[in-house]
């Protein structure tokens, strides 16, 4: 027998374009039954009870890449924490949920996901969301992009954002100092170099610009080295390049000539300008920091049993040491670009009094340069017949003296007087490195002062003492000697300290007694100053 729906249902099957009609109702009117099948109204969605929920039937989103604010698409790039404000990220793919669609960043690295600030569905294909850069940590990355529609169904970009900084530079943009022309510049002088905080591989060039003649930079360490050939100031921009990031900074460096002046030398990474007579030191870098020694002209020896002259003022802001002048030492002196007088004291001339045995020997003259003066060193006095000779005051004695000379007067120690008959001797030596010493009493001056080695690195200028007395030598006996910075010659008075570097500044030898010829009745002449002038080379910057 035939059934009757055979006959009602023949020929029923899906045609042409038309669908079957499936239950549909709001979740209100849900009817909790294992199997069933229908169309939920308020999500959209078809969907089955399994018994014990229903369930969704939707095809799930797929993710094919993203941008970060406003830049190419790609599928994973780094983002910089350290810039404030928050990210713009446009994600693309297909079937995203335009009504109840979630994105978060999920940290492969373990901790907490990052939320979005706002989110925009833009459409089924596009969302564009907001997120704060700082709220991604560099120990939680890689961050893969979750796309979660309201089905439940995701999409997952694994490792779309690498936390990571871009290199930070270690000099501030501008000037990186002025320097020599043909100096050799080497090591870490010209730092242009970087830090990257992730400990990546920094590769250094010149993308804008370029170097002056001569100089390079290293890619790997960012130095700029080698000899400039020619005067400029260059300006150039520096690229620090690693695989996530490229910083840039823009630099200058200007080449100068050096500065001249007196006789130049070098030592270590110094340049050294001599001074023997007076001139002008050129400066051509703004700001020059200048160390220094300034050595005045020594007084010059008393006439007939005079005393010796003292030694010329010292200035030094090397060794600490001060004297003449009554002035503390000095630090460097700042000399502007552009031309200093430099003067160098002339030592004073020895007495000469054959018919006036009281002339004193002349002082000493002062030497200047920086801004810096020492005074230049007494003249020994002289005999003075039935009265003592007076010695002249000046320049002379340093932190270390230890006993007074014959006779002290004026600023630092004056050359020694003479003495009353019947003891007719010369006076002591002036003041110098040590203190000149009081006269003997067997008729013989006592010495100069010793001389004081100068500290200026490459330079053999010793600051002598002051010379010694003169003596009573009727029968020819041997005048008193200086000190080792220079020797009294008390007879005939010759110059004891010549305009040699060893005895710089001393004071000349008082003049003995050594019959009634007018050749007998010389005092030495003082030595001449010197100015010595010093500055690092690889630091020319003010």
């Amino acid at each position: 027998m035939a059934d009757s729906r055979d006959i009602t249902g023949k020929n029923r099957k899906f045609t042409g374009t038309g669908g079957i009609k499936i239950p549909s109702g709001s979740e209100a009117q849900r009817v909790n039954e294992a199997g069933t099948f229908r169309f939920n109204t308020d999500t959209n969605l078809a969907e089955y009870y399994d018994g014990t929920d229903w369930k969704p039937i939707d095809a799930p989103p797929t993710i094919t890449g993203f941008t970060l604010d406003g830049g190419s698409s790609v599928t994973s790039t780094f983002i910089d924490r350290t810039v404030s404000g928050d990210a713009t990220i446009v994600i693309s793919g297909s079937n995203f949920d335009v009504t109840s669609g979630t994105v978060i960043f999920e940290p492969e690295g373990g901790g907490s996901n990052v939320t979005t600030q706002t989110i925009t569905r833009t459409n089924s294909s596009s969302f564009t969301v907001t997120v704060t850069r700082s709220d991604f940590l560099e120990a939680n990355d890689p961050y893969a992009i979750k796309l979660t529609n309201g089905s439940g169904l995701a999409a997952t970009l694994a490792s779309a954002l690498d936390v990571n900084v871009p290199p930070v530079f270690d000099s501030d943009a501008g000037s990186l100092g002025d320097f020599l022309q043909n100096e050799a510049i080497s090591g870490t002088s010209i730092d242009a170099s970087a830090t990257d905080a992730d400990g990546d591989t920094i590769t250094y060039s010149i993308t804008v610009g370029s170097l002056p003649a001569g100089l390079s930079i290293s890619s790997s360490t960012g130095y700029i080295t080698g000899t400039p050939t020619a005067t400029g100031t260059e300006t150039f921009t520096v690229q620090a390049a690693t695989t996530a990031y490229n910083s840039t900074r823009e630099f200058s460096i200007s080449i100068v000539a050096a500065p001249s002046g007196g006789t130049l030398t070098s030592s270590g990474d110094y340049n050294i300008h001599t001074f023997t007579s007076s001139s002008n030191f050129v400066n051509t870098i703004e700001g020059l920091s200048v160390e220094y020694v300034i050595i005045a002209g020594g007084g010059g020896g008393g006439t007939t049993m005079g005393g010796g002259g003292g030694a010329g003022g010292y200035r030094s802001s090397v060794s600490g040491e001060s004297s003449g002048g009554g002035a503390s030492a000095e630090s460097a002196a700042t000399v502007s670009a552009g031309t200093t007088t430099v003067t160098v004291g002339g030592g004073g001339a020895g007495g000469y009094a054959y018919d006036n045995p009281n002339q004193q020997g002349v002082n000493g003259s002062n030497s200047t340069a920086v801004g810096i003066t020492s005074t230049g060193g007494g003249g020994g006095g002289g005999w003075g017949q039935w009265n003592a000779g007076t010695g002249g005051s000046g320049g002379g004695s340093s932190a270390d003296e230890s006993s007074s000379p014959a006779g002290t007067s004026g600023q630092g120690y004056s050359g020694g007087n003479g003495q009353n008959t019947p003891q007719r001797t010369g006076g002591g030596g002036g003041g110098a490195g040590a203190a000149g010493q009081t006269p003997s009493s067997n008729g013989v001056g006592g010495n100069g002062g010793n001389g004081v080695a100068s500290s200026i690195t490459g330079s053999s200028v010793t600051r002598a003492g002051g010379g010694g007395g003169g003596t009573d030598g009727d029968g020819g006996e041997t005048a008193g000697s200086g000190g080792s910075g220079g020797a009294g010659n008390g007879t005939v008075g010759t110059n004891v300290a010549p305009n040699a570097t060893a005895n710089t500044g001393s004071g000349g030898g008082g003049c003995g007694y050594n019959g009634s010829g007018p050749n007998s009745r010389y005092g030495g002449t003082g030595g001449s100053g010197i100015v010595i002038l010093r500055y690092d080379k690889t630091n020319l910057t003010g």
